[in-house]
């Protein structure tokens, strides 16, 4: 392992553990070429890891740039398509609800 598939441009853009087809090449995992295909793909891992984790997070500032934008009477909700206001709407009553629970729990911490 592992056999090797390239682009035009001779850069490997696969690893297998059998040959893909006739012509293909096998190198030694140790092979440079190889390293650097795997250090290539740790990092755009990497990279995907990150754009996930700060997913939640740019939604949060979309929601409240939109929120922002209708208190200020730059357009008004109903001008957005259904398919975002209902999921615009579902999010805030979830955070709405969340918010109570919160309360909820807050309050009976007081209690003891």
């Amino acid at each position: 392992m592992p056999y090797v598939s390239r682009n035009a441009a001779g850069i490997i853009i696969e690893l297998h553990d059998s040959p893909p087809a006739a012509d293909s090449q096998w190198l030694a995992a140790t092979d440079p070429e190889v390293m650097s295909f795997l250090r290539r793909m740790a990092e755009s891992e990497q990279v995907k890891r990150t754009l996930s984790s700060t997913d939640y997070e740019m939604a949060r500032v979309i929601e409240d740039l939109v929120d922002l934008l209708i208190e200020k009477q730059v357009f008004i909700f109903t001008e957005l398509p259904p398919a975002v206001q209902e999921k615009l709407g579902t999010r805030k009553r979830l955070r709405k609800d969340m918010q109570s629970l919160n309360n909820l729990i807050s309050e009976d911490d007081d209690i003891f």
